[in-house]
């Protein structure tokens, strides 16, 4: 793992510098001449880091939006209860925490564990306003470096756009001189916000690069651009964004015009649908293509590796995540938070069974909800209930592992006692879930897991650090990173936009705009293959394993075998909680409680009994979005609150 340098890793050694410092912190207030931060070339490059700097944290487990949703479940969030600092998004779905007077991850302000957006918009428009004149730069750089700025604003605003719904569009700085009616500015309808932050993305890929070199690979090129453009249109066609009249239809401005049209438009699929085909069309041209384990098979798993039915697409889909710069990563954040306790991969990571006190990179605590180990497919590559030849009704009986079967092995203790749950499952579910006598390639060795009180590897066996829903997830842990110090933990390069996340999305819109069809079902069969899965229109015309045959040919069928795959293939990787907000499904999935095993027992017959571990809290329409805070409405009057957040 040499090669994982990226632009916040490389650019942020210049933003830490003095003049770079003073940068950040003087021109929001023009306390000094904003020229003399653009004298040179270097200075300039400070100016560009800057710009990066505000990049949301998808990669603290603290100040990270993946906490929200119903995925994981952290045991601090459980001890730690009255500490508000703690694992912030899952907090906001607990209800009662997310207020109007002090909100959690506040982006628009900057508190509370988020970055402030508006602030970042405002050191891209003064890079904007200032790169022309510096003296000693190429034009080709100055085009580049600005095309690079130009989306930074734009996906700012966007990721604005997504937890506020109607923004303010900041397109050029306004200082405090020009007078309080110029500096208190209206929320726009979010139609203007999405044509306008397209408009941005727009002028940003007409100037950028096709691909980066090594040196800078994460750093905005036109792949990356294409694919977020891309994403940004289909979040504009879905149901929350597109005639969104259930929940906003009185939803106005001072005017009486409203924040969401009203009438919703199928052709907003079409313009989706477009710029997906172009973003695949480009990610192609450049060389980026699914990825798939082209190495040997580790020391521990030889002996399996030709037997074993999962093993080889359980490999597949391990190493997408965690092999650096891999073929189908288009867009990640390699200067993650991945030495500390609050990083992901420390704070999923089990602890070795040779050493069970070092926790220095491994502290086992944050975990699955039982309800992610139910969404994985069978090994038919359907759904658990649609499953004929699974036992539903008795996943939860206890059974043993059969001691010849060739599907599971190497993933699952043969002859030992666990749940028909954990048979008979997709090798993603092997792959991404660490599940009570299934196996776990960590710490550098293949560890037999046994995850009940008092049991290690992966169980209770340290006071605090335990998973507390008894499930953990191997999704972000480099099967290499061990525990001796901070130095081992393998560093990788964290996604942000993967290759899948562009078939997934060109299916979804193809099938809302014109329905089912081979390309539709084509777009889903090359993930699901990687995946070691049949055909969609195979299984889904089997009546001896399907319930619903020909569910595919329908629409709304198709529909749910798309949000499911999407569900699972990007699981724990921040998409579930906006893919359910921009689908309408938030009270279908967010009132439900978070569940999990009995950790605190040790005998197989009462460790798996299902316990609410947490409540969840999700009230509709007022929780799609966040509120703002109190005090913001008071600074500016023309500001009017998202229903629902009075107070």
């Amino acid at each position: 793992m040499t090669k994982f340098i990226n632009y916040i890793k490389v650019l942020v050694m210049l933003l830490l510098c003095g003049s770079c410092s003073d940068y950040l912190d003087v021109v929001p207030d023009n306390t000094v001449e904003v020229e003399n931060l653009f004298e040179t070339e270097i200075k300039a490059y400070q100016a560009l880091a800057a710009c990066y700097s505000f990049m949301p944290h998808n990669d603290d487990v603290n100040s990270s939006m993946l906490m929200s949703g119903d995925e994981f479940l952290g045991r601090l969030d459980i001890e730690y209860a009255g500490e508000s600092g703690r694992l912030r998004g899952s907090k906001i779905m607990r209800g009662g925490w997310q207020t109007a007077n002090d909100p959690l991850l506040n982006f628009w302000t900057g508190r509370n564990g988020a970055t402030g957006l508006y602030d970042g918009i405002r050191v891209c428009n003064t890079f904007l306003e200032n790169i022309n004149d510096v003296p000693d730069m190429t034009e080709a750089d100055k085009i580049d470096w600005t095309a690079q700025v130009k989306f930074l604003k734009g996906y700012y605003h966007f990721y604005l756009l997504n937890k506020y719904g109607p923004i303010i569009l900041a397109d050029v700085n306004i200082e405090a001189s020009e007078g309080i009616d110029k500096v208190r500015q209206e929320r726009q309808p979010v139609d203007v916000c999405f044509d306008y932050i397209i408009n941005l993305f727009d002028e940003a890929i007409d100037n950028l690069e096709d691909t980066r070199s090594l040196s800078f690979l994460g750093q905005i090129d036109k792949t990356i651009a294409m694919s977020v453009k891309a994403k940004v249109l289909m979040y504009a066609a879905s149901p929350l964004y597109n005639g969104n009249t259930e929940y906003y239809g009185s939803f106005v401005n001072a005017e009486g015009v409203p924040y969401f049209n009203l009438t919703a438009d199928p052709e907003k699929w079409k313009l989706a649908l477009d710029a997906t085909e172009e973003a695949i069309a480009q990610a192609s041209s450049v060389g980026y293509k699914l990825y798939t384990y082209e190495g040997g098979a580790e020391l521990y798993d030889e002996e399996d590796w030709d037997v074993s039915g999962v093993m080889k697409y359980a490999y597949n889909n391990r190493f997408s995540i965690v092999e650096e710069w891999n073929s189908e990563l288009i867009w990640g954040l390699s200067n993650i938070n991945d030495r500390s306790t609050s990083g992901f991969q420390v704070a999923t990571n089990m602890r070795s069974a040779v050493n069970t006190t070092n926790n220095r990179s491994a502290w086992q605590w944050l975990g699955a909800s039982y309800r992610m180990a139910e969404m994985f497919y069978t090994k038919n590559g359907v759904p658990i209930t649609e499953d004929i030849t699974f036992d539903y009704d008795n996943r939860l009986a206890i059974t043993v592992v059969p001691e010849e079967e060739d599907y599971y092995r190497g993933y699952l203790q043969p002859l030992e006692r666990t749940i028909n749950l954990h048979l008979d499952r997709e090798p993603r579910f092997y792959a991404w879930l660490a599940t009570d006598r299934g196996v776990w390639r960590a710490q550098g060795a293949r560890n037999n897991l046994k995850m009940r009180n008092a049991e290690f590897p992966g169980g209770r066996a340290h006071a605090t650090d335990f998973y507390a829903s008894g499930i953990g997830v191997k999704k972000f842990v480099h099967p290499e990173t061990t525990s001796d110090h901070w130095t081992t933990v393998v560093h990788y390069a964290k996604p942000l936009m993967r290759l899948p996340e562009l078939y997934l999305m060109r299916a979804e819109a193809r099938n809302e705009y014109s329905g089912p069809s081979q390309q539709v079902y084509s777009d889903l069969n090359v993930i699901r293959r990687r995946a070691g899965l049949q055909d969609i229109e195979i299984v889904y015309n089997n009546p001896t394993i399907v319930k619903t045959v020909g569910k595919h040919l329908d629409k709304s069928g198709l529909r749910d075998i798309i949000h499911q795959e999407r569900l699972i293939e990007l699981s724990f990787e921040g998409h579930r909680y906006d893919d359910i907000r921009r689908w309408k499904r938030g009270s279908e999935f967010f009132t439900l409680p978070i569940l999990g095993w009995d950790v605190e027992k040790n005998l197989s017959t009462e460790f798996y009994t299902l316990q609410t571990k947490q409540t969840r809290q999700w009230i509709t329409p007022r929780d799609y979005f966040f509120p703002l805070e109190l005090n913001e409405l008071r600074l500016n009057p023309k500001l009017i609150q998202n229903p629902g957040w009075d107070r």
